[in-house]
């Protein structure tokens, strides 16, 4: 009886510790390749930092690593913000663990935000949000060109 309890104790380690290990490395290296060339922010934690960038053209760039345990992270693309108005429409972009993204967007308008579920195309994936969608296409569809600059979310 012993003894199994000791199998068990092991076999719960062991799995804790490749979870981990599988955790530290996957997210390591996914975003380690995202945030090249980035400046790492200041409100990031140890296990889950973020990572900054500011274009040229006022956009910007953000990783944020998954925190731990969960292996969603995301990267994001604002464009330009203004003294007038900081709250500017976003792409938001969270990798998939098979590979490829999922895409969103924070859509501002009227003073009121709008966070929807995209394709890789920029069109919104629920019906009730096609319209704000529609208004707002350039913008995304400028946000989706500027994620595969720097990313290659297209590749």
């Amino acid at each position: 009886m012993k003894k199994n309890v000791w199998k068990i104790i092991l076999a719960v380690v062991i799995l804790f510790a490749a979870y981990n290990i599988i955790w530290f490395a996957w997210s390591n290296i996914i975003y380690g390749k995202l945030s090249v060339g980035m400046k790492k922010g200041d409100f990031g934690s140890f296990a889950a930092p973020r990572y900054l960038y500011t274009d040229d053209g006022g956009y910007d760039y953000l990783v944020k690593y998954p925190d731990y345990p969960t292996f969603t992270g995301n990267m994001s693309v604002g464009s330009p913000t203004t003294e007038e108005n900081v709250f500017t429409d976003a792409l938001i972009i969270w990798p998939k663990i098979s590979g490829g993204y999922d895409f969103g967007v924070l859509l501002y308008e009227n003073d009121m935000e709008h966070a929807i579920y995209i394709d890789s195309e920029g069109n919104a994936l629920s019906k009730e949000d096609e319209d704000i969608v529609s208004r707002h296409s350039d913008m995304i569809r400028d946000l989706l060109m500027k994620a595969d600059k720097r990313w290659g979310i297209y590749d």
